[in-house]
């Protein structure tokens, strides 16, 4: 079967999420050419053409289904036989199940490419010639140390993302509507997934609290299937609301005081994890204290949604922070098909390469 032959099953099976001028895109942009895989293409006065590799390892973390998906499809791509580990039992079930109906809503010819595993396979993962691998940094560095000098080791651990709102004084609802969306899109699940918006010194902190609390009610109003919040979910969403009030800190509740998002004002502009779920911090830092504010995540900044126009001052900062994506709010759960994924480009990263020099 031919690249274009596996793109093309691809993209009629899941044309939403994989469309046929994203996936043609990927393989120009990575490989050179759709067809590198399959024959010689011109390059630089000779030829070449990429070599797959025979065995994929994936390993898939239990918060969201949408990384082993595109990890899978890159695998599908390349004509490799793709093995997945799936999440382990103690990880939420559903994402489990949302791979495995993924992969039966494959077309019989990929199928055959794909087998799971609910546990490591010692030997197949021996044999394999990339890893890639999601999860936490314990995990990678646990990984890492299984994997010979001649295999591929593509790792995913952990990382979290941001909002930046440069004049928020002047934020539309359009604006504010983005934000939310990047919020509860996922349940905040995700590495993409902001935890915390930054904003100047100055701002007036109810008027953009108001702002912001509106649009995700009318986001979260909008989900059709709302996520679970079992006990262990809004006991965390109550701490931090709790931790919050004692602080005497400005929050926005939703109506009833439902556990769909939770907009908490924290005047320390130092960064801390969010407890998810919705729950969204609003910190003020001039940008002489950012790179103070966001050391404890430096390196580990996946994504930037921006609002409004930057300063290139500001840009280099998070550059220096070790961030890898910058887009605009409202787009930072849907990046292209053919983003780094925390800085890889895995379809060039994953093959090897063949050249053919001009004969005398």
């Amino acid at each position: 079967m031919t690249t274009r032959q596996r793109l093309d099953l691809l993209a009629r099976a899941y044309p939403r999420l994989f469309p046929r001028v994203e996936l043609q895109r990927l393989l120009r942009t990575q490989l050179g050419a759709i067809d590198a895989l399959d024959g010689w293409i011109q390059r630089d006065g000779g030829r070449v053409r990429a070599r797959a590799p025979k065995i994929i390892y994936h390993i898939c973390a239990g918060n969201l289904a949408v990384s082993a998906w595109t990890s899978l499809a890159q695998g599908l791509l390349l004509g490799a036989r793709n093995v997945m580990k799936l999440p382990g039992e103690r990880e939420d079930a559903t994402t489990t199940r949302e791979i495995l109906a993924f992969i039966r809503g494959l077309p019989a010819a990929l199928r055959r490419l794909v087998e799971t595993h609910r546990a490591i396979d010692d030997k197949l993962f021996a044999q394999a010639d990339v890893i890639v691998a999601f999860g936490s940094d314990a995990t990678m560095e646990s990984l890492r140390t299984r994997t010979r000098w001649d295999q591929k080791f593509i790792a995913h651990g952990h990382a979290v993302s941001l909002l930046w709102i440069t004049d928020p004084d002047r934020l539309t609802m359009r604006q504010a509507g983005a934000c939310a969306v990047d919020v509860l899109t996922y349940d905040q699940l995700g590495c993409l997934s902001p935890q915390a918006i930054y904003i100047p010194a100055r701002t007036d902190i109810l008027l953009l609290g108001g702002k912001l609390s509106a649009a995700l009610e009318k986001e979260w109003v909008k989900i059709p299937s709302k996520p679970a919040r079992p006990l262990s979910v809004t006991a965390r969403i109550s701490e931090a609301r709790d931790i919050a009030l004692a602080m005497g800190h400005r929050l926005w509740l939703p109506p009833k005081k439902h556990f769909g998002w939770t907009v908490i004002h924290d005047p320390s502009p130092t960064f801390r994890p969010s407890p998810l779920h919705g729950v969204i911090y609003l910190r003020q830092a001039t940008e002489a204290q950012l790179r103070a504010a966001l050391s404890p995540i430096a390196h580990r900044i996946s994504t930037v949604g921006m609002v409004g126009k930057t300063s290139s001052r500001l840009e280099s900062l998070f550059l220096s922070l070790g961030v890898s994506r910058f887009c605009a709010a409202g787009h930072m759960q849907f990046p292209p098909l053919t983003w780094h994924h925390d800085g890889h480009a895995p379809l060039a990263e994953m093959v090897t390469w063949v050249d053919a020099e001009p004969s005398a």
